[in-house]
């Protein structure tokens, strides 16, 4: 009997020695993904940050043993970072993946059985519209900012609707002067650095536009001072290929674009919209000249065009109402 009790013991501090919390599961999951990723800089960041601000500190605080993790603790988690954290609807369906990915590799270990995290809701939230410029006002930005060194990146985003990376992802291997084509495909983007990749967000997102004369005149005239500026800079220019750049070479920090950009806006008392709605306001200005979702989703360069039909369904219909109104008997 005394042998009995001794071995039920000791399987029972065995058995809570193996417990593991769910936040150092989680980090070790990190860690490994990290250092076993094929993906790139700026996908292995987002899943550090998704981890190190919100999963981990979460799951420590409470103190949750992973095989104590149940749909219900799940869905408190991601009902807290809705409410406390204002995470947006994209942040939380990421962030629904990253611990569908931890359940997984728990899973896979055999250290749970069941994936509670496939009956996680993500809240309903109110369907945000996007925020745009009109004609008037895109050429009256334009027209205050000509003296600006942010005028022929604004001009040529809102012109083509580049996102920020692609706008500052430009080279001039990108411009074909011989057929008039400027191409999408390289981007610089933001995390906890500047990262350069030469290939665009999607495959669809490679793309290629007309260049106009004036287009044209930009571009030449952005080279030739280059030109002059590496004379000038000598062996303290920083060379690559890039066409927006600052005198001496450098690259332009993506997040100094964008508060650049709102402080012109302050400037000239101009309404608030974020650089991105440059973007946006190119659709708007495409779908008001009526031109079709199609059109305006290969212009832009999304993958699909239940995407363009999400962002500007609502357009359409706008103007679909104008057509309808012009139809008289």
């Amino acid at each position: 009997e005394e042998c009995t009790k001794t071995a039920v013991e000791s399987d029972q501090a065995e058995a809570e020695q193996e417990k593991i919390l769910f936040s150092d599961f989680a980090s070790e999951w990190l860690v490994e993904k990290i250092s076993n990723s094929n993906s790139d800089a700026v996908t292995d960041y987002f899943y550090h940050n998704l981890c190190d601000i919100h999963i981990i500190p979460y799951f420590k605080e409470k103190g949750i043993y992973l095989e104590d993790i149940d749909y219900r603790t799940l869905q408190e988690f991601i009902d807290y970072e809705n409410e406390n954290n204002k995470l947006s609807p994209s942040s939380l369906k990421k962030l629904r993946a990253a611990l569908r990915q931890i359940i997984k590799e728990a899973r896979k270990r055999r250290l749970i059985i069941d994936d509670p995290s496939e009956f996680v809701v993500l809240p309903k939230q109110a369907k945000r519209f996007p925020t745009y410029y009109n004609e008037e006002q895109i050429t009256i930005l334009l027209d205050r900012i000509k003296d600006d060194f942010m005028y022929p990146i604004v001009y040529i985003t809102v012109l083509y609707g580049l996102r920020r990376s692609e706008v500052l992802g430009l080279k001039w291997d990108s411009v074909d002067f011989d057929n008039k084509l400027v191409t999408i495909k390289h981007t610089v983007v933001r995390t906890d650095k500047i990262i350069e990749k030469d290939r665009t967000k999607t495959q669809s997102s490679y793309r290629s536009y007309p260049m106009s004369e004036d287009i044209e005149k930009l571009f030449l005239e952005i080279k030739e001072e280059e030109e002059k500026n590496r004379k000038k800079y000598g062996e303290q220019y920083n060379e690559n290929d890039y066409i927006f750049k600052w005198p001496d070479g450098k690259m332009y920090d993506p997040n100094f674009l964008t508060h650049r950009y709102s402080r012109l806006l302050e400037k000239y008392d101009l309404p608030h919209i974020r650089f991105h709605d440059l973007r946006h306001s190119c659709a708007s200005l495409l779908m008001t000249k009526g031109f079709q979702l199609k059109d305006i989703q290969e212009w832009l360069g999304h993958s699909d065009i239940e995407t363009t039909a999400n962002i500007y369904g609502h357009l359409d219909q706008t103007r679909k109402k104008e057509l309808m109104n012009s139809l008289k008997f």
